[in-house]
C-alpha cells in the first residue's frame, strides 16, 4: 500500500507478525487489489447485522454472500466498492445491512470476487441476537490505544484478539481508547480531517480476524477524539469515521433505544440486558490529564442520558443487567490528579453523579458495572455491585496504586470472558498464553441470581 503516514505503521506491523504466531500479517499489508482488513461485524439484531467492508486500492465488484452454518444454500447481495487512497481514506468503505435472517442462529458469510471465490479477510461468521434463556459467552476489552507511531503495541491488541477469537464469543465490547486519534497529545481532539479515518483503519488492520469472527460494540473512551470539551467540528470528523470503520447501534436499532451517534445505546441478549454509556462524550469541562480544570465529581451523562439510562433500567424485565462505560462518571484515585481524570472505578461509586447512577443501579437490579481507563484488572464489590476494570490489550501504562489507590489489581494485558448461563455466571480474566489456546485464567468470580 502507499498510505504514506498509514503506511509507516502497517509495515511495521507486518514486520512484526511475519514470525509469529498472529497470523501472516505481512501478506495482508501486501493485498492492494483486496481488502484493507477482515470485515467488521457489527449491529446484530435478531434478524440483520451490518458489516464495515474496506476495500483496497482498486475498485471491487462482487458479492457479500450468507448462509446457515451447515447450511449449503447461500444468499449474496452485490457488492461494488469505491477504491482506498490516502487521499480518500473512506473512500472504499462500505456499511453493508444484511437483513432476512433468523434470531439465535450461526451464519457464514463471504465476500467474493467476480470469479466467485472468497477474497482474503472477506470471511467470517456470527451469530444473531439469542432469545430468552439462551446461554452465551461475550469478551469486554479495552485500551489499544494503537496508532501508527508506536507499532509496539500492535503484537499485544494482535495476540489478545485472536485468543479473543478462539473463545468464540456472540460478540464483543471495546470499551474505549481503542485508538488514539493524536498520537503525541494526551487525548486531544483531532488535528486534521482525515486523521480519525487513518486511525480507526489502522486500529481495524491489527485487529486481525477478530472483527469477523463475532459481532462487535464499541463504546468511546477519552482518546478517540470526541470528549464533550473538544471543538464541534473536530468531533465529527472522529464520530464520523467511528461510525463507518466501526458502526455500532443507534437510537433505531433495538427497542431499547440510544443515541442518534451510536455513543450509548442498550440491547437484550439471552435473558441479560446491556447497557452501554457516555461519559467523556457530554462533560463540557476540560478534564485533560494534568491540564485541564475539571474534578473528580463534575463528570456527566448529560440529561438525557441520564433520563435514558433510567428509563432503560426501570424498564427491563431481564433478570441479568449489566452497564459498560469507559471510565465511572466521577472519579476517586490514588491521587488527585487521577482522581479528576476519573480513575477509581468502584472507589467512586459514592461520588458526584456516580452516586446517583449506584443508587440507580441498586433500585433496578444491575450485577456489574464494567469499566476501562485504568489498564489494570480489578473487581471492587459495592453494596453487591460488582466494578469490574477489564485491563488492557495495548496500552504500554500499567497503573499501580499511587495512581489508582486500588489495593487488589492485576497488571497483565488481557480481556474479561463472560459465560452467562440461566441464572449463573462466570466472569474470568484470561491473559494470552502460547501453550493454552484457551489462555491462562488470573481471576475467576461466580454470581448467579438470588
Amino acid at each position: 500500500m502507499r498510505f504514506g503516514y498509514l503506511a509507516t505503521g502497517l509495515c511495521c506491523l507486518g514486520l512484526m507478525f511475519a514470525e509469529g504466531t498472529a497470523g501472516a500479517a505481512e501478506t495482508d499489508m501486501n493485498n492492494e487489489t483486496g481488502l484493507l482488513c477482515s470485515v467488521f461485524v457489527g449491529k446484530p439484531t435478531d434478524h440483520s447485522v451490518t458489516m464495515s467492508v474496506v476495500n483496497g486500492e482498486q475498485p471491487f465488484e462482487g458479492q457479500l454472500c450468507t448462509r446457515e452454518e451447515g447450511k449449503a444454500t447461500w444468499a449474496c447481495l452485490p457488492l461494488s466498492l469505491g477504491a482506498t487512497s490516502r487521499e480518500k481514506l473512506k473512500g472504499g468503505t462500505k456499511l453493508v445491512r444484511v437483513d432476512g435472517l433468523k434470531p439465535g442462529t450461526q451464519y457464514r458469510f463471504e465476500v467474493r470476487g467476480k470469479d466467485g471465490r472468497p477474497v482474503p479477510q472477506g470471511e467470517g461468521h456470527f451469530v444473531t441476537q439469542r432469545p430468552a434463556r439462551a446461554s452465551f459467552r461475550f469478551i469486554a476489552m479495552t485500551d489499544a490505544h494503537v496508532n501508527p507511531l508506536n507499532p509496539e503495541r500492535n503484537i499485544v491488541l494482535r495476540t489478545c484478539a485472536d485468543a479473543a477469537a478462539a473463545l468464540r464469543p456472540d460478540f464483543v465490547f471495546h470499551m474505549g481508547d481503542n485508538i488514539q486519534t493524536v498520537a503525541s497529545s494526551h487525548g486531544g481532539p483531532a488535528t486534521e480531517e482525515e486523521h480519525p479515518s487513518l486511525f480507526y483503519l489502522y486500529w481495524r488492520q491489527v485487529l486481525g480476524k477478530l472483527q469477523g469472527e463475532a459481532s462487535n460494540f464499541v463504546l468511546n473512551g477519552n482518546w478517540e477524539g470526541e470528549n464533550g470539551w473538544h471543538p464541534e467540528l473536530n468531533r465529527k470528523w472522529a464520530r464520523e469515521a467511528r461510525m463507518l470503520f466501526a458502526p455500532a447501534p443507534d437510537n433505531k436499532t433495538y427497542p431499547q433505544g440510544g443515541s442518534s451517534n451510536e455513543d450509548y445505546y442498550a440491547f437484550a441478549w439471552g435473558n441479560a440486558l446491556f447497557v452501554t454509556l457516555n461519559a467523556t462524550g457530554y462533560t463540557v469541562v476540560n478534564h485533560e490529564h494534568t491540564r485541564g480544570p475539571g474534578r473528580g465529581d463534575d463528570w456527566t451523562l448529560g440529561k438525557e442520558q441520564y433520563a435514558w439510562l433510567e428509563k432503560t433500567l426501570k424498564d427491563s424485565q431481564a433478570p441479568w443487567k449489566f452497564l459498560f462505560i469507559h471510565h465511572a462518571v466521577g472519579g476517586n484515585a490514588g491521587d488527585d490528579v487521577n482522581t479528576r481524570y476519573g480513575r477509581g472505578g468502584g472507589r467512586a461509586a459514592h461520588v458526584g453523579e456516580q452516586a446517583r447512577i449506584h443508587e440507580m443501579m441498586k433500585k433496578y437490579g444491575v450485577q456489574v458495572f464494567f469499566y476501562a481507563h485504568d489498564h489494570v484488572f480489578t473487581d471492587i464489590e459495592v453494596d453487591g455491585i460488582h466494578y469490574i476494570c477489564n485491563g488492557s490489550v495495548g496500552a504500554p501504562w500499567k497503573f499501580g496504586p499511587e495512581e489508582t489507590g486500588y489495593e487488589f489489581s492485576i497488571p497483565d494485558s488481557g480481556f474479561t470472558v463472560v459465560d452467562v448461563d440461566g441464572d449463573k455466571m462466570k466472569i474470568r480474566y484470561v491473559r494470552p498464553d502460547e501453550t493454552n489456546a484457551e489462555g491462562k485464567t488470573l481471576y475467576t468470580l461466580d454470581l448467579s441470581l438470588r
